[in-house]
């Protein structure tokens, strides 16, 4: 994984925060535990491997269980990544459903000069630095996005 080799290159974020289970593994397996872990045990809509599963399974990590369905950001995962952002402990959010949509409000409330991972499928991983212009861009991405029932409450959260 070329991301991590640049580890050294990424200074000293204020935190680490993984999105998706092979990103979350491998961060693992090269020494880096992130901050906060956001997984759902799929992996391109299929269910990862035993061995992935059991490796993001750290004992090091506090887990927050949260239901977060699929194409959606719903207040319970927002919540749980505003809770995990003031924790000290290391937090692995599981959700059941789908996590990929955690990213956008995971940028928004990270602390300044924290770092996001996630996986892009047959790609590899992308890093986000967090930063006031990188926060703004991604607000803007939300005004664009529909709402549901609980639109107006999410939207005053982030």
């Amino acid at each position: 994984m070329d991301l991590l080799k640049s580890a050294p290159d990424w200074g000293n974020p204020a935190k680490i925060i993984s999105v998706g289970d092979v990103t979350t593994c491998n961060l693992i397996e090269s020494g880096i535990l992130p901050d906060i872990c956001i997984v759902d045990h799929l992996t391109c809509r299929a269910e990862v491997s035993d061995e992935v599963k059991n490796r993001i399974q750290h004992p090091a990590y506090q887990e927050v269980t949260i239901k977060n369905p699929a194409g959606t950001i719903t207040t319970d995962l927002v919540t749980a990544i505003t809770d995990a952002m003031t924790c000290e402990r290391l937090i692995r959010i599981f959700v059941q459903g789908e996590e990929d949509l955690a990213v956008i409000p995971a940028v928004v409330l990270a602390p300044l000069s924290s770092i996001v991972i996630y996986g892009q499928p047959s790609s590899g991983c992308v890093l986000i630095k967090v930063t006031s212009e990188k926060k703004k861009e991604i607000r803007e991405l939300l005004k664009q996005m529909e709402y549901a029932n609980d639109g107006k409450s999410l939207w005053r959260m982030l």
